[in-house]
């Protein structure tokens, strides 16, 4: 294991106790940033953490953009903690991946299924009949 290495996984915790402390849960990036450790170990990389390191797409969970978008995210705000201890480590681009943004298309209720959904309403709160009520218009 490299000095380097060492160095960078004893950052990723203090930057996970860090997220904690301010309240995040921050248990899948944690997971996250542990993987990456865990791959800068493995491949014996050297600093400066560098943008040229292809991790954000080396794994299979990284072939949707949007899981390579999220892990690149991890990343790149990891690397800005980490340039308060290491100057050398490069700022990663904010938009390198897109985002799938996609919206499905709406779905249009059938008259039987609008009838159940209205009668369902009107049933919501047995105890308080003005509640089922008030839904049901």
């Amino acid at each position: 294991m490299t000095a380097f290495a060492l160095f960078l996984g004893e950052k990723a915790e203090r930057y996970i106790e860090l997220r904690h402390s301010l309240g995040y849960s921050f248990s899948k990036q944690a997971g996250t940033l542990r993987a990456f450790v865990s791959y800068v170990e493995r491949a014996q990389f050297d600093a400066p953490a560098t943008g040229r390191w292809r991790w954000t797409s080396s794994c299979r969970s990284a072939a949707l953009p949007t899981a390579r978008a999220t892990r690149h995210g991890v990343l790149r705000r990891f690397y800005e903690y980490l340039a308060v201890y290491d100057a050398q480590t490069e700022a990663l681009e904010r938009r390198v991946f897109p985002r799938s943004r996609a919206i499905p298309p709406p779905r249009i209720l059938s008259e039987a299924e609008l009838a159940s959904l209205i009668d369902a309403c009107a049933r919501i709160s047995p105890d308080i009949p003005l509640r089922g009520g008030r839904w049901r218009c």
